[in-house]
């Protein structure tokens, strides 16, 4: 995703879009490490601009003349990542029909983004950390020592101390890599950036359907305030490109933007496939220090019944609210209605919808 600057307070962010007072912080992050040599940890929900936020550290670091290399770790079967990442050599494996150098090498003298970091098996965590340590590695299938000068930037939208608890990612790694954290707030947490964000998709997008649409009326925005944007900037823009597309005069419309969204919004029939996936997001990102000796809590039984119904007739924004609800009531179950509506940036009656989906199987 390209955007164009929605505040000049700092020429290291010019191409990031970010007026609130969070992603300021971002921002400060960011000209804070860019020129340093550190290691950096970018957390944050899908969709957030993550990888934006990993280029701007090296575009502003004494490497921004080398490579930028990017690679998603959860995009490759287990069996294929140590390639991608080490390279191998020819007839190392059935289907190594000539030698490759892995990513590590490609990014020499630049920086690595490792996107996914939390998706690594442990035998690519083992070798991963030798590289961050020592600077070097063989290919699959070679002798030969590599060296190499590499700045790792790292992101993840899992609890990593969640997964060290759970033996799903090594200690000795979480530790090395968390060196500098940058996390980057959720849209709906930062609603002062929602205007510039649809402004500017509304001048890059309709160009591209041969639209004259300049503007966007204010009670669209307003519309566009109040929604909670689970899906973070990367759905704004899917809506804005949607409601472009139903669009028939100069102005973006209230009614342009809610058919987008409605269009958007339509639960997915093949929902039922990724019942296990949400159970297992619920269960990463609780807070194992609600439960004995450090482990993640037991999620009830009514609870996971209502998450499994959610995911076969439910949308994903129903599925998160649910979560989040579930999550914020289990850390702290004496808050009022009104405090838990607000920390979760949804209304009071949105609030007792989700509770009583709770109280269903009770």
């Amino acid at each position: 995703m390209s955007e164009k600057t929605a505040t000049q307070t700092q020429n290291v962010t010019r191409d990031i879009i970010g007026e609130s007072a969070q992603m300021q912080e971002v921002f400060r992050a960011v000209e804070l490490v860019a020129p340093t040599e550190a290691t950096v940890l970018i957390t944050g929900e899908t969709g957030v601009g993550i990888e934006i936020i990993a280029q701007a550290i090296h575009d502003n670091s004494t490497r921004k003349n080398e490579p930028f290399k990017v690679i998603n770790c959860g995009a490759f079967a287990p069996e294929l990542i140590q390639s991608e990442l080490f390279g191998h050599e020819k007839g190392a494996f059935t289907t190594a029909i000539r030698k490759h150098r892995g990513i590590f090498e490609q990014a020499n003298g630049g920086t690595l983004f490792l996107d996914e970091v939390s998706e690594m098996s442990p035998e690519v965590q083992v070798k991963f950390l030798r590289v961050l340590e020592q600077q070097e590695f063989s290919p699959i299938g070679g002798e030969e020592i590599i060296e190499v000068d590499v700045r790792v930037v790292a992101a993840t939208n899992r609890n990593l101390k969640t997964a060290v608890n759970r033996k799903k990612f090594r200690e000795d790694l979480y530790y090395r890599l968390n060196l500098f954290r940058i996390q980057i707030p959720p849209l709906r947490n930062r609603r002062a950036d929602i205007a510039p964000l649809a402004h500017d998709f509304v001048s890059q997008l309709s160009k591209g359907y041969n639209k004259l649409i300049t503007d966007i009326a204010p009670e669209a925005i307003r519309y566009l305030q109040n929604i909670n944007w689970y899906g973070n900037v990367r759905e704004l823009r899917n809506v804005i490109e949607t409601a472009l597309i139903f669009a028939e005069d100069e102005e973006l419309k209230k009614e342009d933007v809610e058919t987008a969204v409605e269009n958007l919004n339509e639960p997915d029939e093949h929902a039922d496939t990724h019942t296990e996936e949400f159970r297992d997001s619920f269960a990463v990102e609780a807070d194992p220090a609600q439960a004995p000796n450090g482990e993640p809590p037991v999620i009830p039984e009514d609870v996971r019944n209502r998450l499994s119904e959610l995911a076969q007739t439910g949308t994903m924004s129903e599925i998160t609210a649910y979560i989040s609800l579930m999550r914020y009531e289990a850390e702290i179950p004496h808050s009022s209605k009104q405090d838990i509506a607000e920390r979760l940036q949804i209304s009071v009656p949105t609030l007792d919808k989700y509770r009583a989906l709770a109280e269903e199987n009770e």
